[in-house]
Order: C-alpha cells, then sequence, then structure tokens
C-alpha cells in the first residue's frame, strides 16, 4: 500500500499531461499557431510590465508584516528577497520559494518561528481573499454546472473560519504541541518548541486594523494580477465581462493547486475551457491565453532569478 501511495505521489503530474494531450487533440492546431501569430505585442508588452506593479505590491505586504514585528529592512531588500523567492519556487519541490523568505530572516539571525509569521500571514491573506472573491462572486455570475466546482470551495471556507476560530481560542498552540511531541525526536523538541512560542508571540502583535490593511495591499496585487491576464485576454482577441473574467481566474487557480498537473499546466486550460464556455469562446484561443498565463509566470521568475542574484541565498 506504501508503495502504491508513493508511486501515486510522485508521478500524479502526469495526469495533467495527459489533460493537456486530450484537450490539445481535440483542437486545431493550426488555429492555434494562427491565435499566436494574431497576438497584439503592445497588449503582451503591457501585461508583462504590470509584473511589476503586482510585485511591488506583494513585497510591500509581506514588509509591513515584518515590520510590525520589529524587523527592519528597507523596501529595496524586502523586494528583492520576496522576488528571490519566486525563482527558488521554480527550483525547487512544493512551497519553498515561499519558505525562502523566512531562511533570509532567520539567516539574519531571527529565529524560525519569528522569520515564518509573515510568510504565513501572507499566505493567508492571499488564501481568504481569493476564497470571498471567488464564493461570492461565482453566485452571482457563474452557470448551474459552474457552480458546482463552487462546493469544495465552500468547504474550505468552513474549515477557514473554524481554524480562525481556534487560533483566536489559542487551541493552536495546544493542538501544535501535542504534534510537535508526537511527530518530533526528542532532541529536536526543545527547540521547536522555542520556535513555536516566538510564532504565537509575534502573531499577537497583529490588530484588527493591521490584518485590514494585509488584506486591502492583498487586494490590490490580485487586482494587478486579474488586470495582467484580462490584458493578455484582450490581445489574442478574448472579449468578455472583466468581473466575470476575474472570478473565472480565481476559479481557475484553486482548481490548479491540485497536486496533479506541473505548474497548472492540463487543469489550468480544462478549468478555463469550462468557466469561459458560456461566451463561445474557441478553445484555441483559450489554450494561447493559458500558456501565455505559463508564460508571465516564468517572466516573473527570470526576474526572480536577477533578485537572487543580486541576493543571494542558498537553499539546502
Amino acid at each position: 500500500m506504501k508503495k502504491i501511495v508513493i508511486f501515486i505521489k510522485k508521478y500524479s503530474f502526469l495526469l495533467g499531461i495527459a489533460l493537456f494531450i486530450i484537450i490539445i487533440s481535440t483542437t486545431n492546431i493550426v488555429e492555434i499557431f494562427r491565435c499566436i501569430k494574431n497576438i497584439n505585442p503592445f497588449y503582451l508588452l503591457l501585461a508583462a510590465l504590470i509584473t511589476f506593479p503586482m510585485f511591488l505590491s506583494k513585497s510591500l505586504c509581506w514588509n509591513y508584516i515584518i515590520e510590525k514585528q520589529g524587523i527592519k529592512y528597507d523596501f529595496k531588500n524586502s523586494l528583492l528577497m520576496y522576488w528571490a523567492g519566486v525563482y527558488i519556487g521554480f527550483l525547487t519541490p512544493g512551497k519553498i520559494g515561499e519558505i525562502s523568505k523566512a531562511l533570509y530572516l532567520k539567516k539574519d539571525g531571527h529565529s524560525m518561528g519569528k522569520s515564518i509569521v509573515g510568510v504565513i500571514l501572507d499566505r493567508i491573506s492571499d488564501f481568504a481573499f481569493l476564497l470571498i472573491f471567488a464564493v461570492i462572486g461565482s453566485l452571482f455570475f457563474l452557470s448551474s454546472i459552474q457552480k458546482q466546482i463552487i462546493i469544495p470551495l465552500l468547504g474550505i471556507l468552513v474549515l477557514f473560519v473554524i481554524f480562525m476560530i481556534f487560533w483566536k481560542a489559542g487551541l493552536l498552540k495546544w493542538i501544535f504541541g501535542k504534534m510537535l511531541s508526537v511527530l518530533l525526536p526528542q532532541k529536536y523538541q526543545k527547540s521547536w518548541n522555542i520556535n513555536l512560542q516566538d510564532f504565537i508571540n509575534d502573531l499577537k502583535i497583529f490588530k484588527l486594523k493591521d490584518y485590514l490593511i494585509i488584506f486591502i495591499i492583498t487586494a490590490l496585487s490580485w487586482l494587478f494580477y486579474y488586470l495582467q491576464i484580462y490584458i493578455l485576454a484582450k490581445g489574442i482577441g478574448i472579449s468578455i465581462p472583466f468581473l466575470y473574467f476575474a472570478i473565472a481566474i480565481t476559479v481557475t487557480g484553486f482548481i490548479t493547486l491540485i497536486p496533479v498537473s506541473v505548474s497548472g499546466i492540463g487543469t489550468r486550460d480544462a478549468a478555463l475551457i469550462l468557466l469561459l464556455s458560456p461566451f463561445l469562446i474557441p478553445k484555441e484561443q483559450i489554450i494561447v491565453l493559458s500558456t501565455l498565463m505559463l508564460a508571465m509566470l516564468l517572466f516573473a521568475g527570470l526576474i526572480g532569478l536577477i533578485c537572487w542574484l543580486i541576493k543571494p541565498l542558498r537553499v539546502k
């Protein structure tokens, strides 16, 4: 049984590739190349430029969090560390790219418990915004068939609310403590208990006003992302209402979190085809849009490489 689980975990990405091959086999390859040839370069350049304010706002959010903790970096260094994490994320499995920001702080003498607060709050803020936007927007704008994919999101939202209640009640500290005592060898428990205490203590610094500011900056960064993808769609010739498009992109993002593909290849294409189906957009155009979305991620990763070269971090 264990070997089967390991096999599935190791080769699950093939499902996404298989799905992409199936989608491509039902499309007109010549039409895909025609769509690529007809891309308006002005829109492509404009979309690429929006990468900069998008990551500037993301870096601003992380910088605000760590400053509240008493960790002082100028914005330039915060930007370099945040963007380098994008590059590291392309080279490493899982979410090491996210953790790299904490590793930068740890290298400068801060405890891991303190360093990880910014990463977690940044992710929670992203997650909360996307869930709220996706669920509320979907109820008003998506068709009855499309709403079926929102049901799992509602379940996740409920779990998120329960998580926050537990957090406020202080129960998570007790739960984490028990987990550490079971999972960690005895010789490591003391250091991790100290890190856990640092983590809990720094979370108490943040007030409702701080969470609201973090949420607003997060919403701004996602607005730039929606605008970037909307401009890419315009460059291909896809024209649909901006709000519906933003909701479709959000739901697609959640679907690509399913670990059955590489960088969302296959799952992103299938989700976009389903969600944009009411507008009778040719599959060929949607596949090109999905490919351009991936290209924007690679572009961000390339800039992350430059940031990493300026401020390198060795990740083991």
